[in-house]
């Protein structure tokens, strides 16, 4: 692996499913004092990656290892002084500034802001704020994540108050929340963060809640969350305007509450646009794997979103539910899979409870039902008119309908579907069978002939 050119200076982790969420692989490097801005390629057998970007930019980097003997929050911070709490690096933190967190247990309620409820409070008064060039990082530790946990059903992990922006929380892991990650503002990054077994609650494992933009959440696995009716998964939901969010590469299963994803407002005029739902394996929620719109404001809040390259399966209620008159909404090269067996809400794959005509785009997605299940479902008084669908192939409830341009009624023959592998094989008859809508499928594949599905065949 190069940086700029130059190889990196240590390989830390490199190997196959070890990253946290989707069994994706993992490369992790320290690139040395002298590693040059430039692009990040990996070759392997002499077969160079794409270049990603990388930027040397100034800044502190700190560190809390409460195992180590010499620990302390009088300390320095260095690794070789490190502080003992996560407490500590606030105080000394400014804008591009990064502090590792190298295992550990937190389950204490943040002595800096008592009465919040949260072990990690994060507000502009006493934190610094980053900037989209140099972002705060709170990072777990490459190989010894930290583990926030919450005792006696503590409500919230990380709290973001309102007017702190630009900042990472990556590879911590979450247990016993009702609300690890309630986050407001602008800039901020998830990434590869581990929650699980979270207590019933009206909040959500990842909350976004008041006017938010530039959201980033990737590659984070929330599996076993919720309970007794109540707990999502990833919950946009609005109180202002929510735009520009990329919620990608995630794994949600198991969403034991409610929905995997919601996107709901509350308010009059709350807003979501350019929401990006892509590349997510989500499998396993007690209701709908995804909502898109509905209000307790009596307004609809949705603009654009896209849902695209992700595999959507086993959920109890429907797999995809939409509920909003005006937005636009692309359902794209994705793979539903035995969603609505309880029934609770209605047993389709795809279920339009309200949208306007056309503004739902249906495109290349595998659609299979098994016994008692359904593809599609409308609202009472909603038609097929709202629907834009060509190109799906469905399987298991029938022929295609009518309005579905271009559809396919045949098994896509999938690797695995009941035990999770919904690869095509080889004769699928799903293969070269779509249209040009989406650039790189779930595995990263360019899609130069498209496939139906989250897949491109790979033989």
């Amino acid at each position: 692996m190069t940086i700029g050119g130059v190889e990196a200076a240590k390989y830390v982790i490199w190997g196959q499913d070890n990253a946290v969420a989707r069994g994706e692989d993992m490369i992790v490097v320290q690139p040395g004092p002298s590693a040059p801005s430039g692009n990040i390629v990996v070759t392997v057998n002499g077969q160079a990656s794409n270049a990603l970007s990388f930027t040397v930019r100034s800044g502190d980097i700190f560190f809390v290892i409460p195992s180590a003997a010499n620990a302390g929050d009088s300390n320095s911070g260095s690794y070789s002084q490190p502080f003992r709490t996560i407490y500590q690096p606030r105080k000394v933190m400014d804008a591009g500034d990064i502090v590792y967190i190298k295992g550990g247990t937190f389950r204490t309620s943040d002595p800096d802001h008592q009465g919040w409820d949260a072990v990690l409070l994060l507000e502009p008064e006493g934190d610094p704020n980053g900037t989209a060039s140099a972002p705060v990082a709170y990072l777990g530790y490459p190989g010894d994540r930290p583990i926030i946990e919450g005792p006696g059903g503590m409500r919230r992990g990380v709290y973001f108050d309102n007017g702190v922006n630009y900042y990472v929380i990556a590879n911590i892991e979450f247990s016993g929340y009702g609300a690890p990650l309630e986050v407001r503002g602008n800039g901020h990054r998830l990434v590869g963060n581990y929650s699980h077994d979270g207590i019933a609650s009206e909040d959500a494992v990842i909350g976004i809640t008041g006017t938010s933009s530039g959201l980033k959440i990737l590659g984070n696995y929330l599996m076993d969350n919720g309970g007794n009716d109540a707990g999502h998964g990833f919950y946009l939901q609005g109180f202002g305007t929510n735009q520009d969010i990329d919620f990608g590469w995630n794994q949600i299963k198991n969403q034991r509450g409610r929905r995997a994803i919601q996107l709901y407002g509350h308010e009059s005029g709350d807003r979501m646009d350019n929401i990006r739902i892509h590349d997510n394996l989500i499998t396993g929620s007690v209701r709908n794997n995804i909502l898109l719109g509905g209000s307790d404001g009596g307004t609809d809040v949705l603009g654009t979103v896209y849902v695209q390259n992700n595999i959507i399966a086993n959920g109890d209620d429907q797999g995809l539910r939409v509920n909003s008159a005006g937005g636009r909404v692309y359902i794209q090269n994705n793979t539903f899979y035995n969603n609505g067996a309880s029934g609770y809400g209605g047993n389709a794959q795809i279920y339009i409870e309200q949208a306007g005509t056309g503004r739902v785009t249906v495109q290349n997605n595998i659609i299979y039902a098994l016994s008692g299940e359904t593809y599609y479902q409308f609202e009472p008084g909603v038609s097929s008119s709202v629907l834009n669908a060509s190109h799906n192939l469905v399987f298991g409830d029938g022929s295609c309908t009518a309005w579905d341009a271009s559809c396919l009624n045949s098994n896509p023959m999938m690797v695995n579907p009941g035990g999770g592998d919904f690869r095509l094989s080889s004769g699928s008859p799903a293969i070269n069978a779509g249209i040009s809508a989406v650039s790189t499928d779930y595995a990263g594949t360019t899609r130069s002939s498209p496939d139906i599905g989250a897949y491109e065949y790979a033989p």
